[in-house]
């Protein structure tokens, strides 16, 4: 089999990937079996300023200053507009990140990722640096198996023709409590969906029956699996990112963002690597920490997603109550959450911190042999 090297391989290009290989510079190669922006499996709704950030402003079809929020009991809405939320097209957003990137770009299917080496269709290629974003599945590239249960939830959408202001979500909108339901409208049409906490993949008929009683006609249909907690970020000398890890914020379900963020932490660290400031070691432990610096956000997320399966039913309209009236100490924190560098700004500071926590790491060492 031919072997092919690189300073760095990426494998996956959504998210997650565009993120990592914007950041890189080198020989660097970026892998995915469909084409750039081809294939959508979520809603496309994040705080306005990523794209913003990210010079992919273009891509955006509506924002949104406005949520509503429907529970069993009643409707709340919320105020967002201090960070207004946004819809955009899925193609355009990451044609314009692959266009700020310099990687190869190749369409073929992985599969297996191994420490320093990428197997796929069109052969073998090696890399000191492999980047893992290749979606909830990807442990099964690593060999390590299926996932355990109930570590997935599930959403399913389609696309209707109905126009609206707001972003409107839904509560246990059916017989099933685990389940949640939401509209983004994108300026003639609307993605209509619902997504399942305990990871049951048969929404196809609820979603239609929760269609019907809105008066809309679903049309094309997709759907897929997302972690709902975090995961190791590495996995040998494989950085992971995005779903792979388990990025997906838990209860909001938001997992652009997070994957969009620790890509770019982990593009800047790589490119540390490939430069020499770092090792290889070295930068894997200083992108473990930058993720597990997020516990704390996950867990409380986790948490809420925890309640709101199993609290009565009629509690969800006051817990929403609640959440509007306090939404000052709560809501500046989760839209601010990942903020990304804007596009213009230098690249030295997440690099920088990842020197600074090698230089720690060395010291460490250091004072560690001091004591032996």
């Amino acid at each position: 089999m031919t072997t092919h090297e690189y300073d760095a391989i990426v494998v996956g290009a959504s998210f997650a990937g565009l993120a990592v290989a914007r950041q890189l510079r080198g020989r660097i190669l970026l892998l995915d079996r469909h084409a750039v922006g081809a294939v959508q499996t979520s809603a496309c709704g994040a705080p306005l300023w990523v794209p913003q950030a990210l010079g992919v402003e273009r891509s955006v079809l509506q924002v949104h200053r406005t949520a509503v929020v429907h529970t069993p009991t009643r409707t709340v809405l919320y105020d967002i507009s201090d960070v207004p939320y946004c819809t955009f097209d899925y193609r355009e957003f990451c044609r314009g990140l692959l266009d700020q990137t310099g990687a190869r770009v190749l369409r073929t299917p992985v599969t297996r990722i191994t420490d320093g080496a990428v197997e796929t269709g069109l052969g073998r290629f090696e890399a000191p640096c492999i980047v893992d974003c290749s979606g909830w599945r990807s442990a099964r590239l690593r060999g390590a198996g299926d996932q355990a249960p109930g570590a997935v939830s599930f959403g399913l959408e389609t696309v209707a023709g109905y126009q609206g202001e707001a972003l409107y979500f839904w509560a246990a909108p059916g017989p099933l409590h685990h389940v949640i339901g939401w509209i983004f409208p994108t300026g003639s049409t609307s993605r209509v969906g619902l997504g399942s906490y305990a990871g049951d993949s048969k929404l196809k008929p609820p979603l239609t029956s929760f269609m019907d009683g809105l008066g809309l006609v679903p049309t094309r249909y997709h759907g897929t699996y997302f972690p709902s907690g975090l995961r190791p970020p590495t996995a040998g000398t494989v950085f992971v990112v995005g779903d792979a890890a388990g990025q997906c914020l838990p209860f909001t379900a938001e997992g652009i963002r997070p994957a969009l963020y620790f890509g770019e932490q982990c593009g800047l660290i790589v490119q540390a690597v490939i430069d020499g400031r770092l090792s290889l070691a070295e930068g894997l432990a200083a992108y473990r920490r930058r993720v597990l610096a997020y516990r704390w956000a996950y867990r409380r997320l986790r948490w809420a997603q925890w309640t709101v399966q199993r609290v009565p039913r009629q509690w969800l309209g006051g817990m929403a109550e609640i959440a509007r009236r306090t939404q000052r100490r709560w809501w500046p924190r989760y839209a601010q959450l990942g903020r990304l560098r804007d596009r213009r700004g230098d690249d030295l500071g997440a690099a920088g911190e990842a020197e600074r926590t090698a230089r720690a790491l060395r010291t460490g060492a250091r004072s560690d042999e001091g004591r032996g």
